[in-house]
């Protein structure tokens, strides 16, 4: 079907205006306010809940946080929009302002009349050039920029301080769609694994699931222990690593939580930590046994029986007075606390001796805990975004500085000629700061005239 002129003018207008609909609707700081929330109230979300983790770390809930998308938030496809929207409100917000800013930064347009310059008034017995050419020296002396104009034998005169202050909240935006930008380039270009490491052993960063197949990196675990505070809880993690490159040695660092090893962009930091206990089990059924490696917090079941041990805790130097606290970091006195169920039922509870055999339930078993070995676990990250985040952290500051610290003043006036002398009219507007902005303008129209910041806007 053919369209006649009319029909495709109004089609074109109709497209214009949803366009321009859209536009605005980006464009609007409440959005912009609006989705910086959810995002907060999303990253706090990804806080509690843990990312990542073992399903049976979730229990019940792991269908729901799955089906909404909250095991692996980050990369999900909802806080992927959310991070999409912001950035367009962001681009929009800046390109929309860019030009008047910089049009009011680099040429500002001058009092069209006096009508347009304020309410204040007075006259003056100078001529119109004499009395434009002292407002002029006086408010450059006072450090303004002056612009002026003569036209109809009128002057007209504009004057501006701190105008780089004008590019503040434009910086600030800016600001933070590069460090949107560094988040994503960090989510979906970066590389992360984490391994958990016996001291003693060494593993390539090629056997890390997450990290790079090809690369030549390694790591050895020289030490690993963890400090307790006097009331038995856990203070800090140290992990004494060696660097390796292709066999050789790079570095030696012991790392703590937010002090990691850092090499060719590659970060290692002390995230978690654990460890690996063997038990010994037999009972009159299974006389042989089995041995079970486990960690804290696993129940071994025990054969024939209706037996089930739950390996409870390792203490490092075990005082009966103090329970479960720790008189030391030092295994001086090492135990594996367990518990022995029948059923559902706690029928026993010990602190074993490293090697030691215990017998649990009449006789009916034996347990022996050989060996303890702790483990270091390590997050292993490289993140090309994290440049761009703090290249983006820059201009956001600066942006601040100037929107905080360096404010706009403008002031217009109108010279015109009257009978025996001239008339000025004068006025002043600034954005932030106007109780320091109304003593400033007094001094720039003292000279002339006499006021009450009359002349002064709001």
């Amino acid at each position: 079907m053919i369209q006649s002129q009319e029909e495709r003018e109004d089609a074109s207008g109709t497209n214009r205006g949803l366009v321009d609909r859209i536009w605005d609707i980006f464009s609007s700081m409440k959005l912009g306010l609006f989705l910086l929330l959810l995002i907060a109230v999303a990253s706090i979300i990804g806080t509690v809940i843990p990312q990542n983790g073992d399903p049976r770390q979730y229990g019940s809930l792991y269908s729901l946080y799955s089906a909404l998308g909250l095991i692996d938030m980050y990369h999900s496809s909802w806080f992927m929009i959310l991070l999409f929207l912001l950035a367009m409100n962001l681009f929009i917000c800046t390109f929309n302002r860019a030009p008047g800013i910089w049009r009011q930064f680099s040429r500002p347009s001058l009092p069209t009349g006096a009508e347009s310059v304020g309410g204040l008034a007075t006259e003056r017995p100078e001529p119109v050039d004499e009395l434009a050419r002292h407002v002029s020296e006086l408010w450059q002396r006072l450090g303004y920029r002056v612009f002026s104009e003569s036209r109809d034998g009128k002057h007209y005169i504009y004057a501006d301080k701190g105008r780089f202050g004008l590019w503040g909240s434009l910086l600030s935006h800016v600001g933070m769609l590069v460090i949107l930008i560094g988040g994503v380039v960090g989510l979906y270009g970066g590389e992360e694994g984490r391994m958990p490491a016996e001291v003693g052993k060494t593993f390539r960063f090629a056997d890390v699931p997450g990290l790079p197949k090809d690369e030549n990196l390694e790591i050895q675990v020289n030490d690993f222990r963890t400090v307790f505070r006097e009331d038995g809880t856990i203070a800090d993690w140290f992990s004494n690593l060696t660097l390796l490159e292709n066999g050789r040695e790079i570095m030696t660092k012991e790392i703590q939580v937010n002090d990691p090893l850092e090499y060719r962009g590659y970060k290692v930091y002390q995230a978690f930590y654990g460890s690996h206990i063997v038990a010994k089990i037999t009972s009159k059924n299974d006389p042989e046994g089995h041995a079970y490696t486990v960690e804290e917090g696993d129940v071994i079941p025990v054969a024939g029986t209706d037996l089930a041990v739950l390996v409870y805790k390792y203490i490092p130097d075990f005082d009966p007075a103090r329970g479960m606290i720790s008189k030391s970091s030092e295994p001086h006195n090492p135990r594996i606390v367990f518990v022995v169920y029948k059923g559902r039922q706690q029928i026993d509870a010990r602190a074993a001796e490293i090697g030691k055999a215990e017998t649990i339930a009449g006789g009916l078993a034996e347990v022996t805990f050989p060996q303890y070995k702790p483990y270091t676990g390590l997050s292993i990250r490289r993140d090309p975004g994290v440049n761009i985040v703090w290249f983006g952290c820059a201009w956001l500051l600066i942006g601040l500085a100037l929107s905080f610290y360096i404010f706009h003043r403008q002031v217009r006036a109108v010279v015109e000629a009257r009978e025996g002398g001239s008339r000025l009219h004068v006025g002043g507007t600034a954005a932030k700061n106007k109780i320091a902005f109304a003593d400033e303008f007094q001094r720039l129209i003292e000279p002339y005239c006499h006021t009450d910041r009359k002349g002064m806007e709001a």
